[in-house]
């Protein structure tokens, strides 16, 4: 099967569905709508050239649209798997081509549902759209409410390597003994990192021990240090800064607590990586995460930029730390079913060869 991908080129997790259908004996090409660090396919770049980001370059992406469309009819794939509907779901449309399958990540379907313009565009999209896969179910729903049938959504995450990110039974920490946290999410603002300081500056004035260990590198990391040092827990924080995707699970390991104060999400992939390396998760109380977390089981939910729950959960573990332990295989478990990446790529190729059946029907 020829698969060609369509997605902006610093889509970060690309890169597993590329190796992975090209590891499973496929031909895959990838159609880049921005440049593209450099990937392990043939690799087409339709854009102009220079900075593409949320504040510049936008006006040029209609032209990379319309190169990926004449990209598509000279390549002649099999299917086309587009990624962000505001991006490549777009292109997708442009494109004009049977079948396609559109991915929905998160931010580009929840930044855009109250605009009158955008609802008009993600339906257009949807609606060309042979598939629509969302990461969560709540981004199904919210694909259901712009009238798209449930019977062309598929949920489906890309999941993570179980394999790479492995299980560690942690030694049981001791009642009150310094917890030791982690968050591995990009120092952007969507991931309220702010309120995990204030948080820690109320454990902080309780006398409360514990380590933090923020993973990540991002546009806010010098007001975030300057934030730990005006309220005085440089020595309680370290910032590593972005660090080698496989170094992340022997990180993971050495903590005991996942911290996300995430304000909105598809599935976290950085959640799903702490739940399968027995990590207990501390995150904020939105659908992407509670689908995946019984709160006081799995895991605890605190209320969204709450400071002050966020650090009556973390004392709330450190004075019954078996809940750690309690969690841990509970948490495997899920994530080796639902969130393990060649599972769901598997789920994905069946997908796929439906969709090309189908078509194939149709024209005949």
């Amino acid at each position: 099967m020829h698969i060609c991908f369509i997605s902006v080129g610093g889509f970060l997790h690309v890169g597993a569905y590329l190796s992975y259908f090209r590891e499973a004996g496929h031909e895959v090409s990838f159609i880049t709508l921005s440049p593209s660090p450099k990937q392990r396919v043939p690799t087409y770049n339709t854009g102009l050239g220079g900075k593409y980001s949320g504040t510049e370059g936008q006006w040029k992406y209609p032209i990379s649209m319309l190169r990926a469309r004449y990209l598509v009819r000279k390549l002649r794939p099999d299917i086309v798997h587009t990624h962000y509907v505001t991006s490549g779901g777009l292109a997708g449309l442009v494109c004009g081509f049977h079948p396609t399958i559109t991915t929905v990540h998160g931010s580009d379907l929840n930044l855009n549902l109250k605009s009158k313009v955008w609802r008009l565009l993600l339906k257009a999209v949807f609606k060309h759209a042979d598939c629509v896969n969302t990461v969560s179910r709540d981004l199904r729903e919210k694909v259901n409410s712009l009238g798209i049938s449930s019977g062309k959504v598929r949920v489906l995450n890309v999941g993570v390597d179980t394999d790479k990110f492995s299980f560690l039974s942690r030694q049981k920490v001791k009642k009150n003994h310094p917890l030791k946290m982690v968050d591995t999410r990009q120092l952007e603002a969507a991931y309220d990192h702010c309120t995990i300081i204030n948080a820690l500056a109320v454990l902080r004035s309780k006398g409360a021990a514990f380590q933090m260990t923020f993973v990540g590198g991002g546009s806010l990391l010098s007001s975030l240090k300057k934030q730990a040092e005006e309220k005085n827990l440089s020595g309680h924080i370290t910032f590593l800064g972005g660090v080698d995707n496989n170094l992340l699970p022997e990180i993971l390991h050495q903590h005991n607590v996942y911290l996300s104060a995430s304000l909105r999400d598809g599935t976290s992939l950085s959640l799903l990586e702490a739940m399968a390396t027995g990590g207990f998760p501390i995150v904020s109380d939105i659908r992407a995460n509670s689908d995946w977390l019984e709160n006081g089981v799995d895991g605890l939910l605190y209320k969204v930029g709450d400071a002050d729950d966020l650090a009556k959960c973390i004392l709330r573990v450190r004075d019954n730390p078996e809940i750690i332990m309690n969690a841990a295989q509970r948490n495997r478990k899920k994530v080796v079913e639902e969130g393990d990446r060649k599972t769901n790529m598997k789920r994905l190729s069946s997908i796929y060869e439906n969709l090309v059946s189908q078509t194939e029907r149709k024209t005949i």
